[in-house]
């Protein structure tokens, strides 16, 4: 928000100057005409010198993590639950925060907290921060009264997320590192090493067999064609960035990974697991359940289960019970029914979904550990079949010119 200096004279005809954030001016101008002060002049204050610009340009730059939320709701859970006014609590925060971008941002929502908004609407103004499970968190702890539990479960939650994210990126990080090394190593052989090759074999005239052809065909590929894939490639990437803004490519992309063998598996147990604990985690905070399956809807991560969810979402508000319209979509399998169902007939249904997530959480960890077991002597076997193709392909010609010099010299030494 902007930064206002004002000069206004109070009724005893006190002069009065300060500095402070508003929305706007007319904002401003009425905030003190309300408190009885007489203006004399605002002036709208800009960025005072070039390297503050840039500071704050390099602020707003600097990514958010999880963690820093994670911190964040379990200080400001420990504060509350001890007793310290939010605004305090938010003001020590804002002090022992690393991050910048935060920082900035949560000193914002401690000035509007100042002025009167409360705590999750003055969140909800930061929508790329603060997503709507959040805020809607927060708003439900606020109204219950226990906005220190409702934080602390938001802590947990993203903790949790924290370590499945985790356990992800140690999976797939180091078949990612082998395969791109590869791929370096290959293209640099077909770039600089096959094409010197290609001019021994034209000096020697030999006959050329079919791997060996095949491999001087690839190599030709990645020489001259080399600059039309990438441009294809960034090509495809800034389509994929305008595409996304359309929900039916991304529940098609979405669609399309859940397909991919050992991926597909991994992805719709994380989209389950995220879609099971945020559901919990709402009902138990004391959302109501089409506010819950909105705010599930829209933070779910997988376009598939969030066009299921929302197709379910229509049903239930007409009056029928939650697991069957999830049932219809197809994309829930059997036990998540089942289980919901007995939820539901329980009246313990934040509890069953809680058992649903932390069963596809361990589902996910084991995916994960059979994965990265298989992947390792895969990996070793593809680059060795490559390799070996390789080699092979370009000494066939030389043992075929070898074996033919040694034929010709056999035969003279005969004749003679």
């Amino acid at each position: 928000m902007p930064k206002f200096t004002f000069n206004v004279r109070d009724r005893a005809g006190k002069t009065i100057t300060g500095t402070v954030t508003m929305e706007s001016r007319e904002q401003l101008l009425e905030r003190l005409r309300d408190q009885g002060y007489f203006v004399n002049k605002i002036t709208e204050v800009g960025e005072n010198s070039f390297y503050e610009r840039i500071d704050r340009a390099i602020q707003k730059m600097t990514p958010i993590k999880l963690k820093d939320l994670s911190i964040f709701a379990r200080l400001l859970s420990t504060m509350i639950n001890a007793g310290l006014p939010i605004l305090r609590s938010l003001r020590i925060i804002v002090k022992q925060t690393e991050n910048p971008h935060l920082a900035e941002i949560l000193q914002e929502t401690a000035k509007m907290v100042e002025e009167g908004y409360s705590l999750s609407y003055a969140m909800g103004q930061h929508p790329k921060v603060f997503n709507t499970l959040i805020v809607s968190l927060i708003k439900s702890g606020e109204e219950s009264g226990s906005l220190d539990i409702v934080l602390e479960r938001i802590a947990h939650d993203l903790e949790r997320e924290i370590e499945i994210r985790q356990n992800v990126q140690a999976g797939v990080r180091y078949p990612i590192i082998i395969l791109s090394a590869a791929f370096l190593i290959v293209t640099l052989v077909m770039w600089l090493v096959v094409p010197q090759f290609v001019e021994i074999f034209a000096s020697m005239n030999a006959t050329l067999p079919l791997p060996t052809r095949i491999l001087i065909q690839i190599s030709d590929v990645v020489r001259h064609g080399m600059p039309f894939i990438i441009a294809l490639g960034i090509i495809f990437y800034f389509g994929s960035k305008f595409a996304s803004n359309f929900p039916g490519w991304n529940r098609f992309l979405d669609k399309m990974k859940l397909k991919v063998p050992v991926f597909g598996f991994l992805l719709r147990r994380i989209a389950l697991s995220r879609f099971a604990r945020t559901f919990a985690i709402l009902l138990k905070s004391g959302v109501p359940i089409i506010k819950s399956l909105t705010v599930v809807e829209e933070t779910v991560g997988n376009a598939v289960i969030e066009h299921a969810v929302g197709k379910a979402k229509l049903s239930i508000k007409e009056g029928e019970r939650i697991s069957y319209p999830l049932e219809e979509t197809g994309e829930f399998p059997p036990m998540v029914i089942d289980m919901i169902a007995v939820g539901e007939e329980t009246g313990a249904l934040d509890d069953m979904l809680q058992k649903i997530s932390d069963f596809y959480d361990r589902e996910v960890d084991y995916t994960i550990d059979a994965f990265t077991t298989m992947i390792e002597p895969l990996l070793i076997t593809v680059m060795g079949v490559v390799i070996g193709y390789i080699v092979i392909s370009l000494y066939l010609p030389l043992f075929s010119a070898i074996q033919s010099m040694t034929d010709s010299q056999t035969s003279s030494t005969n004749a003679v």
